[in-house]
């Protein structure tokens, strides 16, 4: 079977699979298959923005914030932002400072009211500052990623069920595998929100005999 031949058949049969490797010499399928992780979100992602004079700097935002649990590790970015009046006129600026605080489920509670009282303390300070935060999404820490475990046996089930269907197309029949390339966890960027429904891709590489009917 020509290796186009083998493309186009992944093309019109199989629209979510890798391109497979056919190998006339060694008479031979290598077809790579993927499946999602179960991968649990077990932490929560708080937004924390400060609003602050325009002659602020960000040492005097984390002096204000002392005993918030934000540090300069949790710093997002900052912005001006103009504030109006009564009649829709600029009335002076003001600056915008980001904060993101990663916290386990079970210290959800805790951060809520250590980020309350901080609230209200900076709201005391009279300096011009006010607090505000959220619980903006949630996330799947590395140490949970890294404990993930690729389903092995059913992605080999997979690549079996696809390497058949080519091999079929050029009327053979799918052996046994002579090859792995071993399961991998493709992990999401850190740093980012996510709404908790990312899953892990788990993929595997076999490489299948092939036989005739």
């Amino acid at each position: 079977m020509h290796r186009s031949a083998a493309f186009l058949s992944c093309l019109l049969l199989l629209p979510h699979c890798v391109p497979a490797q056919v190998s006339s010499s060694d008479r031979t399928v290598t077809v790579t298959a993927s499946r999602n992780a179960a991968a649990v979100p077990d932490q929560g992602m708080f937004s924390v923005d400060v609003v602050s004079p325009i002659t602020a700097t960000r040492d005097d935002v984390l002096a204000a914030l002392d005993g918030s649990g934000i540090t300069v590790a949790n710093f997002s970015s900052v912005y001006t932002n103009n504030v109006y009046d009564n009649s829709g006129r600029s009335s002076h600026s003001v600056l915008n400072w980001s904060f993101t605080l990663t916290v386990p489920f079970a210290n959800t509670k805790a951060t809520l009211d250590q980020l309350a009282a901080a609230q209200v303390a900076l709201g005391k300070k009279g300096n011009g500052m006010t607090l505000s935060f959220g619980l903006r999404g949630t996330q799947t820490s590395p140490q949970a990623l890294a404990g993930q475990n690729c389903p092995a046996t059913d992605l080999i089930s997979d690549a079996r069920a696809q390497a058949q269907k080519i091999a079929t197309a050029a009327g053979l029949s799918v052996g046994a595998v002579v090859g792995l390339s071993g399961a991998s966890v493709v992990t999401p960027p850190s740093g980012s929100f996510s709404s908790g429904t990312y899953q892990p891709s788990c993929t595997l590489t076999v490489k299948f005999a092939l036989t005739g009917l």
